[in-house]
């Protein structure tokens, strides 16, 4: 049977969001949360009380099943959370802790991978057989489609570019290695420039967006920042660019993708950030630079939502024998 509706979720590592979604991509319920930080059970209860808010008043065989997007590493064969930085999911069974108290089916996913898998539904990269996407937040995920598919490794875990190493023996990243594009680009570490920079009396407005007071910098504080005019904070974003850009010319020679496409909130909010890191591409990368195309992410904070409830209706129609 050909159901209506799915659920997605988009787990972050700052906060949880959950919709009913309808076949052709429309959000009917939403809900969102913050992450908790209190552990792993008290994460699978916010996932299945979202769940819960957006599910009421409609039939459970309407429902195809819920997919749910992780920041991390997701056996997507095992559907086992291998390896998670910024929250306590590793080892964590989440998948069989949320079956046994909801009634429909539950597909994990990494998130990035999922926020890839709504823009090519729905989104900016709808129609584009050969993308590379990027989701720039509280951590630096990503998703890769190889001639319409998603390309998600021998057992789930590829499109890690947040993990890339750019630069040998560089900064810590979360995960434990160094020098990983996580550890320039991601929410925490813009914030601690935005910081370094106020305590060194400098970027004025950065520390305006804060209140005034230097220990409530946020990344948004410096992006508003920068895109007021504030030079410092301009750099900082700049510098992002930069990075980005360089791990990108790698990504380009290796993959000649059609397009590459920026999300996360991050990466939405800074324009000029982007049009950087296409720059360092076009100036570096070789001949498949003439190919790609830079553009923003076009669903925003539904990006997630949208492409866990497509992975739903995916598994629940290959159950059936129903094709797409």
């Amino acid at each position: 049977m050909r159901t209506s509706f799915a659920i997605g979720v988009d787990v972050g590592g700052t906060r949880i969001a959950a919709g009913l979604v309808e076949r052709k991509g429309r959000v009917v319920k939403d809900t969102r949360t913050s992450t908790p930080r209190n552990g792993p059970f008290a994460i699978v209860d916010a996932i299945i009380e979202a769940v819960e808010q957006v599910s009421p008043g409609v039939h459970a065989s309407e429902i195809a099943g819920i997919g749910i997007g992780l920041p991390a590493q997701v056996d997507f064969l095992k559907q086992s959370v291998e390896f998670c930085t910024n929250l306590p999911l590793a080892g964590v069974d989440v998948r069989s802790l949320v079956l046994s108290r909801v009634h429909h089916e539950v597909t994990l996913d990494n998130d990035g991978n999922l926020a890839a898998n709504g823009e090519f539904r729905f989104g900016t990269a709808k129609g584009a057989r050969d993308f590379l996407m990027l989701t720039i937040g509280t951590g630096v995920g990503g998703g890769l489609f190889v001639n319409g598919e998603p390309y998600r490794g021998s057992r789930g875990m590829g499109g890690e570019v947040g993990h890339m190493v750019v630069q040998m023996d560089g900064p810590p990243c979360p995960c434990g290695g160094r020098g990983h594009l996580e550890s320039y680009l991601s929410r925490p570490v813009i914030a601690a420039r935005g910081q370094e920079v106020a305590r060194a009396f400098k970027g004025r407005a950065i520390l305006e967006e804060a209140g005034g007071k230097v220990e409530d910098i946020t990344a948004e504080a410096v992006v508003r920042a920068s895109l007021k005019g504030d030079e410092v904070a301009r750099q900082i974003m700049l510098d992002a660019g930069e990075v980005l850009g360089r791990a990108l010319v790698g990504l380009v020679n290796l993959l000649n993708p059609r397009l590459v496409v920026v999300g996360g909130g991050i990466g939405e909010s800074c324009a000029f950030m982007v049009e950087r890191a296409a720059e360092v591409v076009n100036g570096e990368a070789l001949a498949g630079r003439r190919d790609v195309v830079f553009q923003q992410a076009g669903l925003g904070n539904d990006a997630g939502i949208l492409g866990a409830a497509a992975l739903a209706f995916d598994e629940h129609d290959s159950r059936e024998g129903l094709h797409r």
